[in-house]
């Protein structure tokens, strides 16, 4: 007769987690240097701006270490650096903790599984780069460094920790590397790299949850190429494209972009400018931002075989969408826009069609986005 009271016991419990639990948001803007901290409600996707950070000129990735408690920083002018900051979990409120030295300009940063690691990728000098963590989330000054074919653009490693892969722009490549726990070393696997077909150009990448697959999006040609990874030495297999672009956007193939063109001023040709993509938490949907049309593509997820298919692209009101983010519980999507005043909040529904909710005032230039759920004492 125990029985129903532990059960509403449980529920309670659980209840009071959620209502309990906080969800925030960091978004940097490069164009006034700010780190801009939100708070999001999952229960109606409504967007809060709490407070702006002053963090430094050309502030770009981010990165929350897995257990929630520093975000890092890049900048993206000389001297190269890496800003950590220590985050409240009872309200997202961060303060400044530590500096360490980059070894290039970072497009791209990322930890490693348990936080050991800084991983960065610098697109203008072709570099992926490591630095160890210490246990007051101080970066090493001692840096690891690997060239690349031309613009590195990401490097995540996988859901098990064991192997890295970083998405190679003008080389058509995939890179992939063993990670060595104890050190940090990456190891080729293989060649070290599978290519894709030329002028694809592999930007950034995401894994199902399940950790069988990776996903690369195209920024060129604005494809999502699937991988398998075998669990054994993780080596990638190709097993699937699929075309994120419809014909009514009218946009022609993408071209290699720099410092010097990164516009394409002097061409007025509308083309492929493909950024982000995101994978909700239940491995079924996958999401891509598309810039040159302020739009975002929808693919179907097959979380057993992974295997993908494009389902429908949706304008957002966010001009010049960089990067996107889902909610923990993936109703929501959060859009930054390059050329926008606002970041929008999206209502996803199973198809990934988009429902705009709300928005919040952002920074000049608003484009990385990371989300971090905490429970609240």
């Amino acid at each position: 007769m125990r029985t129903p009271i532990l059960l509403a016991a449980a529920v309670v419990y659980g209840l009071s987690l959620q209502a309990n639990a906080a969800t925030f948001v960091y978004i940097s803007s490069p164009g006034d240097g700010l780190i801009s901290q939100y708070r999001l409600d999952q229960d109606t996707g409504a967007l809060r701006l709490i407070e702006q950070v002053n963090a430094g000129d050309q502030v770009n990735p981010m990165a929350i270490t897995p257990d929630g408690k520093v975000l890092f920083a890049a900048l993206r002018v000389k001297p190269f650096q890496v800003l950590g900051y220590r985050i409240d979990p009872n309200s997202g409120h961060l303060t400044p903790q530590s500096k360490a030295p980059l070894a290039e300009s970072m497009a791209y940063l990322s930890t490693d599984r348990k936080g050991r690691y800084l991983f960065g990728a610098s697109y203008g000098a072709d570099t992926l780069s490591v630095q160890a963590i210490d246990k007051a989330y101080q970066p090493s000054a001692s840096i690891l460094s690997y060239k690349t074919g031309p613009h590195a653009h990401s490097i995540r490693t996988d859901p098990s920790n064991r192997f890295a892969y970083a998405g190679n722009l003008g080389a058509d490549r995939v890179l992939q590397y063993r990670l060595d726990a104890n050190t940090g070393a990456l190891t080729p696997i293989g060649s070290g790299y599978i290519n894709v077909q030329d002028h694809t150009g592999p930007r950034h990448l995401a894994f199902s949850p399940n950790g069988k697959y990776l996903y690369v999006v195209g920024e060129m040609s604005g494809t999502v190429t699937a991988f398998s990874i075998n669990a054994s030495t993780g080596a990638l297999t190709q097993i699937g494209v699929s075309n994120g672009i419809p014909e009514r956007l009218k946009l022609a193939h993408g071209e290699v972009r720099d410092a010097r063109n990164n516009d394409l001023k002097d061409d007025p040709t509308p083309r492929i400018w493909a950024a982000d993509l995101r994978i909700s938490p239940d491995g079924k949907l996958l999401l891509m931002t598309e810039r040159t049309s302020s739009s975002v593509s929808a693919f179907a997820l097959d979380p057993a075989t992974g295997g993908l298919s494009f389902l429908a692209n949706y304008p957002v009101q966010e001009q010049q969408p960089r990067n996107i983010a889902f909610s923990p519980n993936g109703r929501w999507l959060l859009v930054t826009g390059e050329k926008s005043a606002t970041v929008g909040t999206y209502a996803v529904s199973n198809n990934g069609a988009l429902k705009r909710v709300g928005e919040a005032p952002s920074g000049k230039g608003a484009l990385w986005i990371e989300v971090l759920q905490t429970s609240v004492d």
